[in-house]
């Protein structure tokens, strides 16, 4: 649609395109969107012989909402500290438990902050955990949790600011199937909250045509993130998550510029995989240390190359090569939604029906997602026919993208981003 579009009037606006791609990516880079897209942390808990120990994650960047000028001085990692020192509570039927020490700083990625938490709890039958993180400052934040203790009872949970406490009836308990549900809830919110991965899929269905095309798209993508989300949590692969998420910012700059690019316009589209690329070379090397200057070269020549062959053949585009971007680009956003599963640090006996559960949650999602896409685009063509029949719509919502994928991409590369 766009493609062809761009092909009748090549003669009147290339110079037009080429100055609107400078300015979108110029807009990207002098004034990135802040990365805050998504607010979520992790915590595992385990209870053992009156001992409550929690590890808790968080992304850096998170924490810089708490880092408010004039209210101390000191690293995030010291911040966020304080903050959990401060929110975190427990209890065993009613009874608070005591710190047996103050959080502390445990080992993390780049970009991630971990902190270790110990509590002595009173005897008691039933485990109560508030955890008030970063809602005063995020309301929008999810905070997913896992529970477990040495009698085999244990519970997950997604808590909100309407509602941040985990209640764990100590006792055993076989109740397996809400278990299951309360993943499938977790797939749902983190694909719902995940503005990043809408954000790919609604530039992949921006020039879809047919209900064949955005069933292709929709099936390319759920096997890529299928694939990777079941080898990382299966422990097969590892990623560094700091250049994951980045890369994923890619994936929809380049989704985008793809729908902006015309067939015959190679030199165009390693120009704007180079502009891309090479605005990441511009912040120092200490601030992206999960990001070298090879990986950022060997991203830059596969962009350039995904962008200049996806172009040679119109035909192959529409149906072949859609499905092929969205099932290999799905794969980057599997290590992404694999890193939720990550740090609940399940037990090796609830990977399996945990990962399967979480991937429905994703699907349900995603498909719920696509259903209001289409409800909204038939609406739309009702109340404004020409304004749906016409190829600006999908270049205006491929330009935002492409600006707002790019700063992604270039935020999410450098340290707390």
């Amino acid at each position: 649609m766009v493609i062809s579009y761009f092909r009748r009037r090549a003669s009147k606006t290339k110079v037009d395109k080429f100055i609107g791609l400078v300015a979108l990516l110029a807009f990207a880079v002098c004034r990135p969107l802040p990365a805050h897209e998504r607010s979520e942390s992790f915590s595992h808990w385990r209870y053992a012989q009156g001992v409550l120990h929690g590890i808790i994650t968080v992304r850096s960047r998170e924490v810089t909402r708490l880092a408010l000028p004039g209210e101390g001085v000191g690293s995030l990692t010291e911040i966020f500290a304080a903050h959990v020192g401060k929110d975190v509570t427990a209890a065993t039927d009613g009874r608070p438990c005591t710190a047996i020490r103050p959080p502390h700083s445990l080992a993390a990625e780049p970009g991630y902050i971990r902190l270790g938490v110990e509590m002595q709890c009173p005897p008691g039958e039933s485990l109560e955990i508030q955890a008030g993180i970063l809602f005063a400052a995020a309301p929008t934040h999810h905070h997913f949790m896992y529970v477990e203790s040495d009698s085999g009872a244990r519970r997950e949970a997604i808590l909100t600011v309407a509602e941040h406490m985990l209640r764990l009836d100590l006792k055993p308990s076989g109740a397996n199937s809400a278990r299951l549900l309360q993943f499938i809830e977790m797939g749902i919110a983190h694909i719902a909250t995940g503005i990043d991965h809408l954000a790919f899929l609604l530039a992949l269905l921006a020039t879809a045509k047919t209900l064949r095309q955005v069933l292709l798209v929709v099936t390319g993508f759920t096997l890529g993130h299928c694939l990777t989300l079941t080898l990382a949590v299966m422990g097969l692969v590892q990623a560094n998550r700091g250049a994951v998420e980045s890369l994923i910012g890619l994936t929809i700059a380049l989704a985008a510029a793809r729908n902006l690019i015309g067939d015959r316009e190679g030199r165009s589209a390693a120009l704007v995989a180079a502009m891309i690329i090479g605005s990441i070379l511009l912040v120092p090397s200490a601030a992206r240390p999960q990001m070298s200057a090879t990986l950022i070269a060997a991203i830059g020549l596969a962009a350039a190359c995904f962008l200049w062959l996806g172009g040679t053949n119109r035909k192959d585009t529409s149906v072949g090569t859609r499905f092929v971007m969205a099932m290999s680009f799905g794969l980057i956003h599997g290590l992404g939604f694999a890193s939720a599963l990550l740090d609940l640090h399940l037990p090796q006996d609830m990977l399996v029906s945990t990962m399967i559960s979480f991937n429905i949650g994703v699907e349900i999602g995603q498909l719920a997602a696509v259903g209001v896409a289409a409800a909204l685009l038939r609406a739309a063509s009702r109340h404004w026919p020409a304004a749906t029949h016409s190829e600006t719509p999908a270049i205006v919502l491929s330009s935002a993208l492409l600006a707002v994928g790019t700063a992604w991409f270039i935020v999410r590369a450098t340290v707390g981003g």
